[in-house]
């Protein structure tokens, strides 16, 4: 029986070490040799701590919590990181519920048995220890813990930054409540060229599923046949939402220069219109500039999420009134946001139930919904334009994009990305538009706030000179959003065209 026990043990110790992110078994001689240090260390703690009640349930058993707690999203997303803490606080406790179920079941469960094997090895355990072995195991721990960072203790290092991220989180939202932005744009001449200007933020849309970019499965027809401008090299700025959009929305991210500000000093009426939730007490860096806008709406998230149709259901509306002011409309979709199977309003993705490209299948749909969505758009402000007789120009782009994981293959935002995570899509559709351009560069999301006052007719004293995403450049990346792939042998998208 002690046989099995230990081993049990020794394979938990194993999962959990695995389950920070930071470790790998498959690395080479370096990081299986980190691995075996990593599970003896974590193995010998577990007897240590199991024979002592009070410091076991007081000290070792949240560090044994937080270990399984994070095994299923560490092997599924990677290890621990800022953005990751960050977007835990900035999302919907029903985003948090679908983000739960993109964790295999496999994990949680092995999570479950692990923390059940450890509260079992204390409730059973009867050795006795003298003062002498007491102060010998506590040396070596402690001297271990210490020196964690020289051996490549992953689990003490990945509790520990844990809890600093939660704090700096924590500290930055409390921050954000408190934080009153003085616009610091300095206007030096108004030319607008169009009455209607829309910016439809994507989510989570990779550039290389796009059928306008060349992929196999044809989910773009709109986007593949009207008139207008398609970017190709256009570059993310972040892995997930809020430092994504904090790099695009500000210039230098620069709360106190953030583009709604910028429209809003220019004379335009400026609305914000989201289907990404509003956090409520807490303010993340996007609702901060998004409430800038004159006019806000968030769509309620209760009793499930919301379709980006029904959001342009109520964009439509913003065109009931007349107004003797240019506009500028910012439209936030959910658009690929995981889990993305349930965020299809069409259920034509059933008929492909091929199990090791499921959810690929569904990634691919929701970009062609996100597709007829911005025909929906176009279609409206067509309409404004032959009733009204009022220009438009519409921008779409997606905040990042997502990386391939197994078991079975899917999308999501992880830590170890390659360069197709950061490459998104960018297309400019306008009513005087004549034709279709295609344009290769090297651009960033933080050159955008440049390319936004020159496409509403703002010239500035803030920007020394103009780099236009829209045109034929390559970019400093001056945010070095470059630093974040980690995956260098790339990470292609995966052809289902078969399955069609």
């Amino acid at each position: 029986m002690k046989i099995f026990i230990n081993l049990a043990l020794a394979l938990v110790c194993v999962y959990m070490c695995l389950g920070t992110g930071r470790l790998t078994y498959s690395g080479g001689y370096n990081e299986l040799l980190k691995l075996l240090l990593n599970t003896l260390y974590l193995y010998g703690s577990v007897w240590l701590f199991v024979k002592f009640r009070y410091i076991f349930w007081l000290i070792f058993f949240p560090f044994v919590l937080f270990l399984c707690f994070y095994a299923p999203v560490g092997l599924t997303n990677g290890m621990v990181n800022e953005a990751f803490v960050m977007s835990i606080f900035g999302t919907y406790l029903s985003e948090a519920s679908e983000f739960s179920r993109t964790l295999p079941a496999e994990y949680v469960l092995l999570s479950i048995f692990s923390l059940s094997l450890i509260i079992y090895l204390r409730k059973t355990n009867k050795t006795v220890l003298t003062k002498r072995q007491i102060f010998i195991f506590f040396t070596l721990f402690a001297v271990a813990t210490a020196t964690g960072k020289l051996w490549g203790i992953a689990t003490t290092s990945s509790f520990f930054k844990s809890i600093k991220f939660f704090q700096k989180s924590y500290n930055d939202l409390k921050l954000y409540q408190n934080t009153v932005i003085k616009p610091q744009w300095q206007i030096k001449s108004i030319d607008n060229k169009y009455q209607n200007h829309v910016v439809v933020i994507g989510e989570s849309a990779r550039r290389d599923y796009h059928e306008i970019y060349g992929y196999s499965v044809k989910n773009n027809p709109f986007l593949s046949s009207v008139n207008g401008t398609f970017i190709d090299g256009f570059n993310a700025v972040g892995i997930n939402t809020i430092p994504s959009l904090n790099g695009t929305l500000n210039h230098n991210r620069n709360l106190n220069l953030n583009i709604v500000d910028l429209a809003n000093l220019s004379g335009f009426e400026t609305f914000w219109f989201s289907n990404q939730g509003y956090l409520g007490y807490y303010d993340t860096l996007t609702t901060l500039v998004a409430k800038r806008a004159k006019n806000v709406y968030f769509m309620p998230k209760e009793g499930g999420g919301k379709f980006d149709s029904d959001l342009v259901g109520h964009f439509a509306k913003i065109f009931d009134t007349p107004s003797q002011k240019p506009r500028v409309i910012f439209l936030h979709f959910i658009g690929s946001h995981p889990i993305i199977c349930n965020k299809l309003s069409s259920k034509e993705y059933l008929k492909y139930p091929d199990e090791a490209t499921f959810k690929i299948n569904c990634y691919v749909e929701s970009i062609r919904q996100t597709d007829n969505d911005l025909k929906s758009v176009y279609e409206i402000l067509t309409r404004n334009l032959q009733e009204n007789n009022e220009s438009f120009s519409m921008i779409y782009f997606s905040d990042h994009g997502l990386t391939h994981v197994k078991k079975p293959v899917e999308l999501l935002a992880v830590e170890h990305i390659a360069k197709e995570h950061l490459q998104v899509p960018l297309l400019k559709i306008s009513s005087d538009d004549n034709g279709r351009k295609f344009i290769q560069n090297e651009s960033y999301q933080s050159h955008f706030p440049q390319s936004f006052a020159k496409w509403i007719g703002v010239q500035t004293e803030n920007f020394n000179e103009i780099s236009d995403v829209f045109e034929e450049v390559k970019q400093d990346d001056f945010l070095n959003s470059k630093m974040l792939i980690k995956n260098i042998s790339g990470d292609p998208a995966i052809d289902i065209s078969s399955f069609k």
